[in-house]
């Protein structure tokens, strides 16, 4: 636990939750190759070994292969989990807390510290939403934890026909199960009856203390085995153990370098400069996708600020209307672009000025706002961004193969060079004209459409463009989520 009380597990990325342009999913999936068994959401280390925990009482003393019964035991063991963790000092990063806060102190208020917590109807999958620990009916286990368990080995997932078609613990996970129910001694039964009870008494709660994810002892065997797990100490190693190895290797390495747990954009930078150096190998390695992650997100950023360029410059105009040959007009001018010149001859300049990408970033993260800046400094990183994926040609074609609609450095990358010969203006028209605007209205379209959700920013209305809502500028970029952090509380 940092002294801030937020989990030194991972840190989560963007905040808005949205993805207007459509671009994260091929940075999510270099993230995830990069740290198997580690995602932005699974915030708390002491969950890899909860949940083996009680797969492990489920596998001894229950086993129902009905996967109705093991959900319900599942969500038991969760909610309970959450209500353990929540009372007194409240642990942050545990599914279910904000639904814990709530019913023990409405308990509290109504029948006073010896007063009894139903829950069962929390816990129940069919429950009335509003009632649910979590709405997924997955629980955390199901919606978070359970593939990335998968990917590290500690869970097998039987077939369809198989006889038990629950999960189950794989050897490692057995092992961590047991130092686990070694922890907490007398505890662990006490925590499976009121399982099965369905409810228990507030006063009872802090029996369970040493559940808590911050109270993971350093040294003991339980902490031993989960960094073991992580770091691929143990056993054979499988592609996606060495890839987290490798990461968490250069982690630790970049922690001992600076004396101390480093911030995530410091290392992003680090390893993107790096493996972007003249000297350095490019090879399909943790440092190559690293720098890719990196170039990609930035990719992401750049557009997702003409993006935020074009916004503010249509909430300003006149009763937030302009049609779409304006607002492209507009925006290409803000860019400050030389005449007659090919955006191949631009990007050869631009790479003369010797303004490196964090520049390039900073000066156009730090424009929110200013809609000028941040087109001119968006076009210019592309140019920046566009050299270092040609450098990288074959990382970046293999890393990044895929349809083109997933739009990511590789489809950008194509788009400029084909269009390299044209003039600069034009290219950056058509940029942000089809790879920013129609491309917003596209998957706003597809969302609205499949998911039912309006995440229209602007809206075509009688042959003109409207300005929708209010959008934050862009962020600072984590793609997919975020670094993984060092400590385990």
């Amino acid at each position: 636990m940092s002294e801030q009380g937020f989990p030194d597990w991972t840190e989560l990325g963007q905040d808005s939750g949205l993805d207007p342009l459509g671009m994260q999913r091929p940075i999510e999936v270099i993230y995830q190759s990069l740290i198997p068994g580690i995602s932005t959401i699974t915030l708390r280390f002491r969950y890899y070994s909860f949940f083996p925990f009680i797969l492990r009482h489920y596998e001894m003393n229950i086993r129902n292969a009905d996967p109705a019964v093991f959900r319900v035991f599942q969500r038991r063991c969760e909610a309970l989990y959450a209500l353990i963790c929540t009372h007194g000092v409240r642990e942050l990063g545990v599914a279910g807390s904000d639904w814990a806060a709530r019913i023990l102190a409405s308990s509290a208020v109504r029948e006073g510290q010896n007063g009894v917590v139903d829950f069962s109807r929390g816990a129940d999958p069919e429950a009335e939403e509003q009632y649910r620990y979590l709405r997924n009916k997955g629980g955390a286990f199901g919606a978070i934890y359970a593939t990335q368990m998968q990917a590290m080995g500690l869970l097998h997932f039987p077939t369809k026909d198989a006889p038990n078609p629950n999960p189950v613990c794989a050897e490692p996970a057995l092992a961590v199960a047991e130092a686990f129910a070694r922890e907490l001694g007398d505890a662990a039964p006490a925590f499976f009856k009121a399982v099965s009870d369905g409810q228990i008494a507030i006063s009872l709660l802090a029996l369970f203390e040493r559940m808590r994810p911050s109270r993971l002892r350093p040294g003991s065997s339980e902490h031993a085995l989960l960094t073991h797990i992580l770091l691929a100490k143990s056993g054979p190693r499988m592609e996606n153990d060495t890839m987290r190895r490798s990461t968490l290797r250069m982690l630790l390495a970049a922690a001992e370098t600076q004396g101390a747990i480093p911030h995530q954009e410091a290392v992003k930078w680090h390893w993107y400069e790096t493996a972007s150096s003249p000297s350095a190998p490019h090879l399909q390695s943790a440092p190559g996708l690293w720098f890719l992650y990196q170039a990609c997100d930035l990719t992401r950023l750049a557009y997702e600020a003409l993006f935020s360029a074009a916004l503010t410059t249509l909430s300003s105009a006149t009763r937030g209307r302009m049609s779409l040959s304006a607002l492209v007009e507009e925006l290409t001018e803000y860019a400050d672009l030389p005449v007659d010149e090919s955006w191949e001859t631009f990007s050869t300049a631009q790479l003369a000025g010797g303004k490196t990408a964090r520049e390039l970033a900073t000066s156009m993260l730090d424009a929110v706002g200013e809609p000028e800046d941040q087109v001119r400094y968006a076009i210019q990183l592309m140019a920046v961004l566009c050299d270092a994926a040609q450098s990288s040609a074959e990382l970046v074609e293999e890393a990044l193969s895929g349809a083109d609609y997933f739009q990511s450095l590789r489809t950008e990358t194509k788009y400029l060079q084909a269009a390299k010969l044209n003039p600069v203006q034009r290219v950056v028209a058509d940029l942000v004209l089809e790879r920013v605007l129609k491309r917003h209205l596209w998957v706003a379209s597809r969302k609205f459409r499949n998911q039912k959700a309006y995440t229209f920013h602007m809206e075509p209305e009688d042959g003109v463009l409207r300005y929708r809502a209010e959008r934050g500028g862009a962020k600072t970029g984590h793609g997919s989520g975020g670094i993984v952090r060092l400590r385990a509380a």
